[in-house]
C-alpha cells in the first residue's frame, strides 16, 4: 500500500537544500538592494562629533567680520554636528536607479524558483528511477525463479537420461547472466537513492508506493518559461542601469544644510548653513561607462530573444520525449499481457517436449524486456513533465500537489 504523501515528503525535504537556501538569500540581497535604492529619495544624514588640540588659540567656530562681541577662540575645541543632503532627482537618476533594483529582485525571484525546481526536478527524477528500478528488480525476480525451476528440472531430466546436457548448461549459462544483469541492477540503485539523498537529505530510500504517477501534459508559451521570464527581467534591468548612466551625464541638485556646535574655552558658538549644490560631471570616464552600459542593454536584449528561442526548442524536445515516453508504456502494457501469455504456453510445450529450451528462454526473456520498457517509459515520462514545469516555472506549491497526487 502506498504512504500517502511519500513523494511530497521528499520533495518538501528538498526545498532545504543548501543551493535552494542560498538562492533564498540571493532574493533577500536583491530586496535590500531595493530598498537601500528607494532610500536614497530620502536622502543622506551624518551625525559627527570630533576634538582637537591645537598649538596656539583657534576661533571656536565662526567669527564674521562685524559681529558683535569677541572671538571665543581656545587650544582645545570640540564639535558636534547634524549634516543633511537631499537629492533632487530632475532627470530621473535615482528613479532609473530603484527601477534597475526592481528588475534586479526580480530576476533574482525568478532565479530562486528556477533553482528551486531544479531540485524537486532532481527528487523526482531520482524517485522516478527508483521505482522503475523496483518494477525492473520485480520481474528480474519472477524471471529468475522461473529459469531457476526450468534448471532444477532439466537436470533431473538429464539425470533420467530423457533430455541432453547441453540444455543443462544452457539453463546455467541464462542463471549466470541473470546475476549479472542482478548486480548492474543493484548498481543503478545506488546511484538513484546516491542522487535522491544528495536533494532530499534521504539515505538509502526505497519507494513505497508502487505505481509510478505521470501528470497530464499542459502547454506553455515559449516567452512565458522561466529562462525567458529570467533573460527579460535581466534586460529591462540592463535598459534601466544604461538610462541611469546616461542620466547621470546631466546635472545634478541637492539641498544642504548642516548645525555644529563648537565648544572650547568656557563657552560655545553655534554654526549652520543652507545651500544647494549644482555638479555636473566632465570627466572622459563617465561617458564612456554610459556608452558600455548601453552596448550591455543590447546585448541584454539579444540574449532575452535567443532564450525565448532557445526554451521554445526545450519545450518541444521535451513535449516530444513525454509523449514517445506515454505511447511507449501504453504499448508495453499491452506487450506485457501478451508476452506472459506466450510464456505460459511455451513454458508447457517446452515440459512436454515439443519446444526447445532455447525458445522457451527467448519468450521468457521477452517479457521481462516488455516489463523493463514499461517501468522505464513511465518514468522517462514523469521526468520529462517534471523538466517542462522546471523551463515553464509552476509554482512550487503546485509542483509538489501534482507531483504527489495519487
Amino acid at each position: 500500500m502506498a504512504q500517502a504523501g511519500e513523494l511530497g515528503d521528499l520533495l518538501r525535504a528538498a526545498l532545504q537544500h543548501p543551493q535552494v537556501r542560498a538562492a533564498a538569500s540571493q532574493t533577500g540581497a536583491a530586496q535590500a538592494q531595493k530598498e537601500a535604492a528607494t532610500g536614497r529619495y530620502l536622502g543622506n544624514a551624518v551625525l559627527s562629533a570630533g576634538s582637537h588640540q591645537y598649538e596656539g588659540q583657534h576661533v571656536v567656530g565662526v567669527f564674521a567680520p562685524g559681529a558683535p562681541g569677541a572671538p571665543l577662540i581656545s587650544d582645545r575645541i570640540t564639535q558636534t554636528g547634524l549634516t543633511y543632503s537631499l537629492p533632487v532627482d530632475i532627470f530621473g537618476v535615482i528613479a532609473a536607479n530603484r527601477e534597475r533594483a526592481q528588475h534586479d529582485l526580480a530576476a533574482a525571484e525568478l532565479l530562486y524558483r528556477q533553482q528551486t525546481l531544479l531540485k524537486l526536478h532532481q527528487t523526482t527524477s531520482a524517485y522516478l528511477t527508483l521505482q522503475a528500478l523496483l518494477k525492473q528488480r520485480e520481474a528480474l525476480v519472477i524471471y529468475r525463479q522461473r529459469i531457476e525451476a526450468t534448471h532444477q528440472r532439466i537436470r533431473k531430466e538429464v539425470e533420467l537420461g530423457r533430455a541432453a546436457g547441453v540444455d543443462a548448461r544452457y539453463a546455467e549459462s541464462e542463471l549466470a547472466r541473470l546475476v549479472a544483469d542482478e548486480a548492474q541492477l543493484n548498481g543503478a540503485l545506488i546511484q538513484a537513492q546516491a542522487d535522491l539523498a544528495e536533494a532530499s537529505s534521504r539515505e538509502k530510500f526505497l519507494p513505497t508506493r508502487a505505481e509510478i504517477h505521470v501528470p497530464a501534459w499542459e502547454s506553455v508559451t515559449a516567452d512565458a518559461t522561466l529562462p525567458s521570464q529570467i533573460a527579460q527581467a535581466r534586460r529591462e534591468a540592463a535598459r534601466a542601469q544604461a538610462e541611469e548612466n546616461r542620466q547621470a551625464l546631466l546635472p545634478s541638485l541637492s539641498l544642504d544644510t548642516n548645525y555644529f556646535r563648537n565648544s572650547g574655552g568656557g563657552d560655545h558658538r553655534d554654526t549652520w548653513a543652507v545651500g544647494g549644490v549644482v555638479s555636473l560631471p566632465l570627466g572622459v570616464s563617465q561617458y564612456r561607462q554610459a556608452e558600455a552600459q548601453r552596448l550591455v542593454a543590447r546585448a541584454a536584449a539579444e540574449q532575452s530573444e535567443a532564450a525565448e528561442r532557445d526554451s521554445a526548442r526545450q519545450m518541444a524536445s521535451l513535449h516530444a520525449a513525454y509523449d514517445a515516453a506515454t505511447a511507449d508504456g501504453l504499448a508495453m502494457e499491452r506487450e506485457a499481457v501478451y508476452r506472459e501469455q506466450v510464456a505460459a504456453v511455451q513454458r508447457e510445450m517446452q515440459r512436454l517436449g515439443s519446444q526447445t529450451l532455447e525458445n522457451l528462454f527467448r519468450h521468457e526473456h521477452d517479457l521481462l524486456d516488455a516489463r523493463y520498457r514499461l517501468a522505464q517509459a513511465k518514468a522517462r515520462a514523469g521526468s520529462a513533465w517534471s523538466a517542462a514545469q522546471v523551463l515553464s516555472g509552476l509554482p512550487i506549491e503546485d509542483y509538489i500537489a501534482r507531483m504527489d497526487a495519487k
